[in-house]
């Protein structure tokens, strides 16, 4: 009885592990593209303005002020950075909001005996209190009151 409670353990705790792995990546996913596409648009913004006022009317300046704009506007640093501030920001945020069930989880991968137990029985309270919550709405308020 003694392996088969600890192969429970273990699973149970993988399965409550990558749940919280794959979510916490799909939201930096998510992040990611929306916080690039911000930073681009308020860069190309600032950009944009700060290219149509004149100081002058000069050619020479011009011209230049053309062609810093051209480059200014496809510099891929501001896309990175968006990306990598996105992704980092929603996986933390993902991570954040799985926090129960990693901990319970990890319970459930390095302890022993009564320790992974109480781990597992963790992931499954919180699976099931998912479950009732989002799948039946049990506990929900209605969004009209």
């Amino acid at each position: 009885m003694n392996g088969i409670a600890k192969v429970a353990c273990r699973t149970i705790g993988t399965v409550g592990m990558g749940v919280a792995l794959f979510d916490a990546t799909q939201l930096g996913r998510h992040y990611s593209k929306a916080i690039e596409e911000d930073t681009q648009a308020k860069h190309l913004e600032k950009v944009f303005y700060s290219s149509r006022t004149l100081d002058t009317v000069s050619y020479t300046k011009n011209g230049i002020r053309e062609k810093s704009f051209d480059l200014r506007t496809k510099n891929p640093i501001f896309s990175i950075y968006g990306k990598i501030k996105g992704a980092v920001g929603g996986f933390l945020y993902g991570i954040g909001n799985y926090l129960p069930a990693i901990i319970c989880s990890s319970l459930a991968l390095i302890c022993k005996n009564w320790a992974a137990k109480l781990g597992a029985l963790g992931v499954l309270l919180g699976i099931c209190y998912n479950f009732a919550h989002e799948g039946f709405g049990l506990g929900k308020t209605h969004p009209m009151k």
